[in-house]
């Protein structure tokens, strides 16, 4: 077991947090840590035991091989993003559904408990982006909504909750992703930093573990996206947490040169670069970063100083507060709080009593669920139409189900619900991109009642939204189902 680097490539790497393709890769250095995402995961009723395993094999192999703590990371933020969830441990509700700070404090505690509890010691949760922007395709329920106070006394509870279970949360996307109206996961939005935006971020750094960079140009601050942009990071600064890239390889950053970003967001302030794909490129990116240091002495200060912050600050989280069995007994009764006395809003518009009126007399209902090509990945379509079938009051029908990835695609749409004058959608995705084909759909002189779970900006005849998909919330919209 050793505890000092031996050359500037560990240095390097400890910068570096990962996703896992080979599980041997994930040992070869002292990486930060590593993310896990939907497809890695078990997703069966006892793919928990699964997954304690995993984390637990690399917290012991890091700590023997390399003497250091890994980061074991995950996206549970609840909602429209999640990575599992077993019917023991729900993923919790959209933070948009949330009003009350005490209940925020539950619904992170109850969170935190899972994650840490299956050997997770990062959560990159809470979103504290302010969504100002309706046309936002990719932050919209993520958020607590669009008043920046209420954000900022919501996301401290979140903090407030993780702090307590010793789990690192992270504060996202710093200065602010709430106002672009494109996904930075496939194009880089432009936007302007303001104090709106910035508020929950600065209000709430003192006690903030965490944040992440988005890979957004503020427009008044630099020309460059945040995560390389010094003059933007300085916006938070001074700040003593640590400081993580949004993933690098997000096609927001395909038109930069990867050696520069790398270089820039070091210098910039970034602590740890999330790099995900390919295993060559994480070898790559070690090795390149490995040699400029050799070559500029600053940059070589810069890296290990980063490289003893992140040692002193991963080593606290992984200390556990609690007993194996005294988490599994908050697990439970907080469980219990969620499914029995939480009751999720669930927000109307439009003509409730003829969407009544449908599914009473409809014997066959044919739902069409607009999802994109990222949701079918990780599987979130057709579980959430698994669910639907099991509804107690929609057993007794027969559902025909169109999964549509395309929203250009109205041929098969209108072959699908041709001789249907009432159509029931199931609508996946944070954007607008099937208004169009909805309008054109009420033009031909259909009824569309629309069951959305991430849009709280959708217009047609009849809106149900509704802001989560797993197994709680569902109960939560069976029970309103059966008050039709």
């Amino acid at each position: 077991m050793k505890n000092k680097p031996q050359n500037l490539k560990e240095i390097v790497s400890r910068l570096i947090l990962i996703d896992i393709n080979d599980p041997d890769f994930v040992l070869k250095y002292p990486f930060a840590g590593y993310i896990l995402f939907y497809k890695d995961i078990d997703q069966s009723p006892n793919g928990w035991k699964k997954l304690k395993e995993t984390n637990d094999y690399y917290k012991r192999q890091y700590k023997s091989i390399h003497g250091l703590e890994i980061l074991r990371s995950i996206d549970q933020e609840g909602g429209v993003v999640y990575r599992f969830d077993y019917p023991d441990f729900p993923a919790v509700c959209s933070q948009y559904s949330i009003n009350d700070p005490a209940d925020a404090y539950k619904i992170a505690i109850l969170n935190g408990l899972i994650l840490k509890f299956l050997e997770f010691n990062v959560n990159f949760s809470p979103v504290m982006d302010v969504n100002t922007n309706n046309q936002n395709p990719i932050i919209g329920v993520r958020s607590f909504g669009e008043d920046s106070e209420k954000v900022s006394l919501l996301s401290q509870q979140y903090i407030k909750a993780y702090n307590q279970v010793n789990l690192m949360c992270t504060g996202k996307h710093f200065p602010g992703h709430g106002d672009t109206d494109k996904d930075s996961h496939l194009d880089l939005p432009y936007s302007y930093a303001n104090q709106t935006h910035l508020f929950p971020f600065l209000q709430n750094k003192s006690h903030l573990p965490s944040i992440m960079t988005a890979h957004v140009v503020y427009k008044n601050i630099d020309t460059l996206p945040a995560t390389i942009s010094k003059k933007t990071i300085d916006l938070i600064q001074p700040y003593e947490g640590i400081i993580f890239s949004d993933a690098l390889n997000m096609k927001a950053m395909q038109n930069f040169n990867w050696e520069e970003t790398l270089i820039q967001a070091i210098r910039a302030g970034v602590d740890i670069l999330l790099i995900l794909g390919e295993d060559q490129l994480k070898l790559y990116s070690i090795n390149f970063l490995a040699k400029q240091a050799e070559k500029d002495p600053l940059l070589e200060s810069i890296l290990i100083d980063k490289y003893h912050k992140i040692n002193k600050f991963v080593q606290k989280f992984d200390l556990h507060t609690y007993t194996q069995e005294e988490y599994l007994q908050y697990i439970q009764d907080l469980n219990t709080w969620m499914f029995n006395q939480f009751d999720i809003p669930i927000k109307e518009k439009g003509d409730k009593q003829a969407f009544k009126q449908f599914l009473e007399l409809s014997q066959i209902l044919k739902i069409i669920v607009f999802s994109n090509h990222y949701l079918e990945t990780i599987g979130v379509s057709h579980k959430i139409i698994d669910n639907i079938r099991n509804i107690q009051k929609l057993k007794s029908k027969e559902l025909e189900v169109l999964i549509v990835k395309d929203p250009t695609n109205t041929q098969e749409i209108e072959a699908f619900v041709h001789n249907q004058k009432d159509i029931f959608l199931v609508y996946l995705v944070i954007d607008n991109s099937y208004k169009a084909l909805i309008d054109r759909l009420r033009n031909k002189g259909k009824r569309v009642y629309i069951f959305s779970f991430s849009n709280p900006y959708l217009e047609s005849d009849y809106v149900v939204n509704f802001y989560s998909f797993c197994s709680v919330h569902l109960k939560s919209f069976e029970r309103w189902l059966g008050r039709l």
